[in-house]
């Protein structure tokens, strides 16, 4: 095999930059938005009964039913496609016992307007036929997650009276995504619907669809296999200086992040998520900005630790979310926060170590830190201005 030569790992690795601009310029942020469904699964003496409620922006993109936000006509449209979106229905959302299909008749369909930042939701009511609620049932959902992987559909509970048990206004969830669609349920004591384990994926994903989540932590990354002397960046002598470098920015970022996603979850801190969009967009920014011109080196702790409160604030948006109060909200949160943790480790994992090699070469500092600091600071310019003027 012939060597590579080192204007051609040069040219592999711009090809690699390129492709991955390219994509941050084709795909559409989803930093902190995940697409849900809800169904509502209620337990009556002699039947189960619910109702299927759909985003209207999931009809039209993926069912290609076309029901506008606002008119008379809605409910009309709904009815003309009542057969296309009832078959999908029956299809991917199914109750069986004993390894035999519950009957699902769907009777009534509705509209339920939320406001404007929760969306409007088309309401299919449904009932099994009379006779006797089986003990334990699985549930089959797969409502919009079959083409993708970010959406979650919940099974929700507001009374159960083979039990007794009325959640009122703390609604159990079951939690369906591409990875679990089909679980089981016991109708004779519903515990917790809504496990911790449940959401350890959903922080796993959610850090890694978020794309500004991602740049920062690769924008911290970069110069950690560095160190600033004479004022230029000069590959750190050894491992263990690099990896203690990298610990001790995880570890900032982590503490920070874990603080404010813990507040504005239980609900104890607010901030509109403009402002927190907008300000991890700036923190970023900031961030590259220092690695091309290095002027935070001291403080660059503090700057980590405040940028990732707000981080935090951002990802707790996937728990606020949700339309209802959870039954024990705290494990549910812990589960979460452990899901993002996993999620970060393995993009240190996934990085540190291409740039641990990497560092002594000499287009490491001019192409890779500063060159994709400067194409980092530009997209994050870009995202700013889309976020703080609404845009």
């Amino acid at each position: 095999m012939y060597p590579i030569q080192r204007h051609q790992l040069q040219l592999l690795i711009a090809l690699v930059v390129a492709h991955f601009v390219f994509l941050l310029a084709v795909t559409p942020v989803v930093a902190h938005t995940t697409g849900e469904t809800y169904v509502w699964l209620n337990v009556e003496e002699d039947r189960i009964v619910g109702r299927v409620e759909i985003n209207l922006k999931d009809l039209r993109e993926k069912l290609d039913v076309a029901v506008p936000d606002a008119g008379e006509q809605r409910v009309e449209i709904l009815e003309e496609n009542r057969e296309k979106i009832l078959s999908y229905l029956q299809e991917n959302y199914r109750i069986e016992s004993d390894g035999v299909e519950i009957p699902i008749e769907y009777t009534t369909v509705g509209l339920l307007d939320l406001p404007a930042d929760e969306g409007i939701y088309a309401q299919f009511f449904y009932t099994t036929p009379v006779g006797a609620v089986p003990d334990l049932v699985t549930i089959t959902n797969r409502l919009f997650i079959e083409n993708d992987f970010i959406h979650r559909s919940l099974v929700c509970v507001e009374r159960n009276k083979k039990s007794g048990q009325v959640f009122e206004g703390e609604f159990g969830a079951m939690v369906f995504g591409s990875h679990n669609p089909v679980q089981e349920l016991d109708l004779t004591h519903i515990d917790s619907l809504l496990r911790p384990r449940d959401f350890v994926w959903q922080g796993v994903l959610h850090i890694w669809i978020g794309t500004d989540h991602i740049l920062f932590i690769v924008t911290l990354l970069l110069p950690a296999v560095l160190v600033y002397q004479e004022k230029t960046w000069r590959p750190v002598p050894n491992f263990a200086t690099a990896l203690w470098n990298i610990v001790r920015i995880v570890t900032i970022f982590t503490v920070a992040h874990s603080i404010t996603l813990s507040m504005a979850a239980l609900g104890l801190v607010s901030v509109p998520s403009r402002i927190v969009e907008s300000v991890i967009a700036m923190s970023i920014i900031l961030m590259a900005l220092n690695s091309i011109w290095p002027k935070l080196r001291e403080n660059a702790w503090l700057i980590i630790f405040v940028f990732g409160l707000f981080h935090g604030m951002g990802f707790a948006s996937v728990m606020s979310e949700l339309p209802f109060r959870m039954v024990h909200l705290v494990k549910v949160l812990i589960g979460f926060n452990v899901g993002v943790e996993l999620g970060q480790l393995a993009i240190v994992c996934a990085v540190f170590p291409l740039i641990f090699l990497l560092r002594r070469t000499k287009f490491y500092v001019p192409v890779i830190l500063k060159g994709g600091a400067a194409i980092t600071a530009a997209i994050a310019c870009f995202w700013f201005i889309e976020r703080a003027f609404a845009l």
